[in-house]
């Protein structure tokens, strides 16, 4: 997986039968203006068997849209080259300098647990460690970026003949990963050491599906914010920050009256500073979709 740069990268763009009951809410959300209509899909980019077939009220927006919206295209070749590029640390630097020697034993012994030598990370950057170890964890527990919602609905629109656009940039997201202080760069990789100690990856990675399939947007937060530092100018730089520029960019694409079909982390569309609330203070007509 380590050498699946495509996979790694849709990760970083870094939260079965679904029986969706009448009237269950979906995390689905549809935002209106006089222009046109937005449609706006929560995905967990690492899933399992148990996240599809994918509710048939979203499959609907996604067949009558003229366009996929995606975080980032995993595929493109220069995406990929510069993410793995600033992924490394300088020549000369090692992460294990950067580490306290207790944080880099639990390092070592997490990695040692998931089969992955702990001097195979010693060249990276906090964040990228932290994201190897992440995926890792995840597909110990069964879950795979190639499972991801995100490529099942561009596997789709590819068929359906969609267009594909991307709301950032690969800078905006090594930006976005690399933020924060050296101290919360730390704390964020100590964070993703103790849940993979505690055996707590799997029940995350259960109760989120859960929480997903449900439309538990207060559970879902939990969940996806649980391995960032609390209140850090990391988790600004990853949620907050991003939605308001996806948000932006949204509104902006939408000047041309083509209807688009958005799926993003469900993160991105969750309480009061969600892209769909955002969208809201633009006047846009906002409500959230169950499952009809």
């Amino acid at each position: 997986m380590l050498n699946s740069r495509k996979w790694l990268l849709l990760a970083l763009c870094m939260w079965s039968t679904l029986a969706q009951a009448a009237g269950e809410r979906l995390p689905l959300w549809e935002a209106t203006n006089a222009r046109g209509t937005v449609y706006l899909f929560g995905s967990i980019h690492v899933c399992n068997a148990s996240c599809f077939p994918l509710p048939e009220a979203a499959l609907r927006r996604l067949d009558a849209s003229q366009t996929l919206v995606v975080e980032l295209d995993p595929q493109r070749p220069e995406a990929q080259t510069k993410l793995m590029a600033a992924a490394m640390l300088p020549a000369g630097q090692r992460l294990s300098s950067r580490l306290s020697v207790a944080d880099w034993r639990a390092l070592q012994g997490a990695a040692a647990g998931l089969g992955l030598p702990g001097e195979a990370l010693e060249t990276m950057q906090p964040w990228m460690a932290g994201t190897v170890l992440s995926l890792l964890g995840a597909q110990q527990a069964g879950y795979e970026v190639s499972q991801g919602i995100d490529l099942a609905l561009m596997q789709r629109a590819r068929v359906q003949g969609l267009g594909l656009e991307e709301l950032e940039t690969i800078d905006t997201q090594i930006t976005a990963l690399s933020a924060g202080s050296e101290r919360e760069q730390r704390e964020a990789l100590r964070l993703t050491i103790k849940q993979l100690q505690t055996g707590r990856v799997r029940p995350i990675l259960d109760a989120m599906v859960r929480a997903w399939q449900t439309g538990d947007a207060v559970a879902l937060s939990r969940l996806m914010r649980e391995g960032m530092p609390s209140g850090s100018s990391l988790s600004r730089a990853l949620i907050e920050d991003r939605n308001a520029s996806m948000a932006a960019t949204i509104a902006q694409s939408m000047q041309d009256g083509r209807t688009r079909f958005v799926v993003v982390g469900a993160a991105h569309l969750l309480g009061a500073e969600g892209i769909p609330a955002l969208l809201g203070k633009r006047g846009y007509r906002v409500r959230q979709l169950d499952g009809q």
